[in-house]
């Protein structure tokens, strides 16, 4: 089974959690971004609509991020990223990531789920994120053990 979700939209990177001392409360404390939740409430409600419930098993997951070009490029500029590799902060990695939390619980019960993971970044004319989601299918030790029932050696 795959699943391929478009989310609208400048692609978004998780932004990391900040620490610092609260002198008040005594000791260190730390935030996260709340643009981070917002981000991953969307990629929640789209991949409500495309699941009923989670994937059990491993998964692969395959993000395609579009950006749109700036639109002080010129003409020439902007025809000539179209459909080329985005190579500018942010990273891929990042990227991934507010997928993956965005998707626990709906995709798959865990992230630690996702056993092949790919992030792709291109210019585009419009800017969106593709997400595709796939089972993998089980190994044979796997379905020896899911068959026979346990001591799969």
């Amino acid at each position: 089974m795959k699943v391929i979700i478009t989310i609208p939209g400048k692609p978004f990177a998780k932004k990391r959690s900040r620490g610092f001392y609260n002198p008040r409360l005594g000791r260190a404390v730390t935030v996260n971004d709340p643009a981070n939740a917002r981000f991953e409430d969307v990629v929640r409600q789209h991949g409500m609509s495309a699941f009923t419930q989670p994937l059990t098993g491993p998964v692969r997951l395959t993000i395609t991020a579009i950006f749109e070009p700036a639109a002080s490029w010129s003409k020439k500029r902007r025809a000539a990223a179209m459909g080329n590799w985005h190579v500018q902060k942010p990273d891929g990695d990042n990227l991934l990531k507010a997928v993956k939390d965005g998707l626990n619980r709906v995709a798959w019960t865990d992230d630690c789920q996702v056993a092949d993971a790919r992030a792709v970044k291109m210019w585009g004319e419009a800017a969106a994120t593709v997400v595709e989601i796939e089972a993998l299918p089980l190994t044979d030790s796997q379905l020896r053990a899911l068959i026979v029932g346990g001591g799969a050696e």
